[in-house]
């Protein structure tokens, strides 16, 4: 080692103020403020790639999802039967006359309510004649389903039976609370089923003038929606997903709407085509940050945007919700066309309407992703991330996160100037020797920054090497044993996180443990279709006293882990096991229209069980179960130690029914109530056991159902 290495800290210090003047250190308050430019350009251009990315995968994954929901739906057995359903009853409408009054009634419905409202977003002067569908069954059911819907335009979607009293109605009102259930809980803007071979629209859960018209020879054939139907059609490939991009859509008053589908078969047999309507909403939720651009450190400038192939945008402006008026004015000055925006204030969105052709946008659509500071689409130097971002075959979006120069750079061209005034008076030597002083003496000091910024990444795997032998590498020594320390700390933690959520899954449904990760403090749900079972071990407590305490917990906790294990099998939520009762739902997370009947299987299997253990016993006990369906609150109840529970009459009265059943019924069945029995009884034998007084409900004839009581 040198000589200069072997100084102590106090030495070299001294060395330094002796060596350096005041004009020194204004030298090295310029390095800093060049070094700190670099920093503030290096950390914003990390951040706004970071929120790039980030976003891209947002995109992706909510793309992926929908993808996975469409083929879902698409094979789900109650789509299929609708698809046919109501395809069925839909040709049987070819019959139905249809008056003159009803056409005229369906002409001024489109002259006075459609035509205006499309008229705004289109260009030219578009006619009842182009839109009015030609086939009498559209004609048809437009005026059952529009003209004479009671509800206004944004609201069609409440009528579940039109009073037409076809057999299309009766099946429109079976089908239509489970496919609307379906856009309000998962947000969709619309659900088609469309008849693959004629290309009819036979269901749609909002009404509009596409309904009931065909992709085919209809007023809507050439729409991207069409095209997308004649694309699933000629895939005929079971599992097929594919994607429109936005384009306008004349039933959505010429709005841009972009569409998923997936072909529907009936065995090997392709019967339909299932299109769903994608929501701009939370496509623009997820690039704004749910509009909190300055909580995504963003500044008042920035902002993350989607862009096409075409040059146009594809998701919602910063500037336009935040300035709409200064958006406007630039938007003149840019030579945008009055019409234009005159759209974009009507839609009070930019999509498919603002043209975003800048350099970032040319290097993206060639393949490229980088960084730059670059004009934005305002004519603004920004700092700019881009990339491009294929989402299926037909969406090729650019993705870019940006923010204005002026903005990043506004602290340190503050800072700059006085620096720069100050540094005009020093000495050339001083400054060479203040530069090569601070140098030799700040390079311990930036390797231990180096390693704390790892640390702070999240890297703890850290080793910081000095080649001096004073305080710094003594430093250094004990900043290498904390960093292995947080190594080993962090380890134990992901852990004890492993286990915890593993704990957690066991003891509470899966959904509820996602929502007490995020932080929700009351958990409590109202659910308004669920049917509860109710059971209870009748005599297991009794035969205990004849068995060890690690005999009596071994078969009962065999006998609830078969009960779990038959829960899993019919997709039913068990809820709580409190000593030898047991508890369990269907249609709690999961919407179901088959919960009655997985219920009744889960509780007849659990019948059998039970008798499987008391016949290997030779132990005298019995199963008596309650089910009842109705409306239910879910709630997470305790601090210290969670259990989710049901309240609400439903729940109490299953446990009613089973209590009603160990006392008054048969040993190993199932009792249940009159609104269970009506849909059931096609498919099991019951025996009536008579009428009772149900708590909240009044006299209500109840039944009793044991095993093997399915119907042949």
């Amino acid at each position: 080692m040198n000589f200069f290495s072997r100084l102590s800290i106090q030495s070299k210090l001294m060395l330094m103020l002796l060596a350096v003047s005041i004009a020194s250190i204004l030298i090295i308050s310029y390095v800093g403020y060049t070094s700190g430019k670099e920093a503030i350009l290096e950390n914003i251009y990390y951040q706004i790639t970071e929120l790039r990315n980030s976003r891209a995968r947002q995109v992706q994954s909510y793309f992926n999802y929908v993808q996975s929901q469409a083929i879902t739906l698409a094979e789900d057995p109650t789509v299929i039967e609708a698809m046919d359903s109501l395809t069925d009853g839909f040709n049987q409408l070819e019959t139905q006359e249809i008056s003159g009054d009803m056409v005229s009634d369906l002409w001024r419905f489109y002259e006075q309510e459609f035509i205006p409202r499309l008229q705004m977003n289109v260009d030219g002067n578009p006619t009842v004649l182009t839109y009015f569908p030609k086939h009498s069954i559209a004609r048809y059911l437009q005026y059952y389903y529009l003209v004479k819907n009671p509800y206004d335009l944004e609201n069609k979607s409440r009528l579940d039976m039109a009073k037409d009293g076809s057999e299309y109605s009766k099946k429109h009102q079976k089908y239509h609370q489970f496919f609307r259930s379906i856009t309000t809980r998962f947000d969709y803007k619309n659900l088609f089923l469309i008849d693959s071979e004629t290309g009819n629209i036979v269901y749609s859960v909002h009404k509009d003038t596409g309904f009931a018209t065909s992709f085919k020879d209809g007023p809507y054939a050439y729409s991207g929606a069409a095209n997308l139907f004649e694309t699933l059609q000629n895939n005929r490939e079971r599992g097929a997903f594919e994607v429109i991009d936005f384009s306008p859509f004349r039933p959505s008053y010429g709005q841009p709407v972009a569409f998923i589908g997936s072909p529907i078969f009936q065995q090997s047999n392709l019967i339909g085509i299932l299109l769903l309507q994608l929501p701009v909403d939370e496509i623009n939720r997820i690039m704004t940050g749910n509009f909190q651009w300055k909580k995504d450190g963003l500044g008042k400038t920035g902002e993350t945007i989607l862009v096409g192939s075409d040059y146009l945008m594809r998701s919602q402006s910063r500037f336009l919700v935040e300035n709409p008026d200064n958006y406007f004015k630039e938007l003149a000055k840019q030579k945008v066309s009055e019409k234009k925006i005159q759209k974009i204030k009507a839609n009070q969105s930019p999509i498919l309407l603002q043209e975003v052709k800048t350099n970032s946008i040319e290097k993206a659509l060639q393949g490229e992703e980088g960084l730059g500071i670059l004009d934005d689409y305002r004519g603004v130097s920004s700092l700019v991330a881009y990339a491009p971002l294929k989402l299926a075959d037909s969406l090729d979006w650019i993705i870019l996160s940006k923010i204005y120069v002026s903005e990043a750079f506004e602290p340190i061209q503050i800072f700059g100037k006085r620096v720069l005034v100050t540094t005009a008076i020093l000495v050339p030597i001083v400054t060479i020797l203040s530069l090569f002083l601070s140098r030799r003496l700040v390079m311990p000091i930036y390797r231990l920054i180096s390693g704390a910024k790892k640390i702070t990444s999240g890297e703890t795997n850290v080793v910081v090497t000095v080649p001096s032998d004073d305080e710094f590498r003594q430093l250094a020594g004990a900043f290498n044993r904390m960093a292995r320390t947080i190594d080993e700390e962090k380890k134990a933690l992901e852990e004890q996180i492993r286990n915890n959520d593993a704990l957690l899954l066991k003891t509470l449904p899966a959904p509820i443990v996602k929502r007490l990760k995020q932080g929700e403090k009351t958990i409590a749900d109202k659910f308004p279709h669920v049917t509860v079972l109710s059971a209870n071990i009748v005599g297991f407590d009794e035969e205990c006293d004849l068995m060890s305490a690690e005999e009596a917990v071994g078969l009962l906790n065999d006998i609830v882990s078969a009960f779990d294990d038959a829960a899993q099998r019919h997709d039913v939520e068990k809820i709580s096991t409190v000593g030898t009762s047991y508890l369990a739902a269907s249609g709690l997370f999961v919407p179901r229209l088959d919960r009655d009947k997985a219920v009744i299987e889960l509780g007849l299997e659990m019948l059998r069980i039970v008798r499987a253990f008391s016949q290997e016993t030779h132990l005298n006990f019995e199963i008596r179960i309650g089910i009842y369906s109705g409306e239910v609150i879910g709630g997470l109840l305790g601090k210290q130690k969670f259990i989710y529970n049901l309240i609400g009459n439903t729940a109490k009265i299953a446990r009613f029914l089973m209590i009603v059943n160990s006392v008054e019924g048969k040993p190993n069945s199932i009792l249940i109530s009159q609104n269970l029995y009506e849909p059931l009884q096609e498919f099991y034998q019951f025996s009536k056991m008579g009428e009772m007084d149900i708590p909240g409900r009044g006299k209500m004839a109840v039944w009793l159902l044991s095993d093997g009581g399915h119907k042949k």
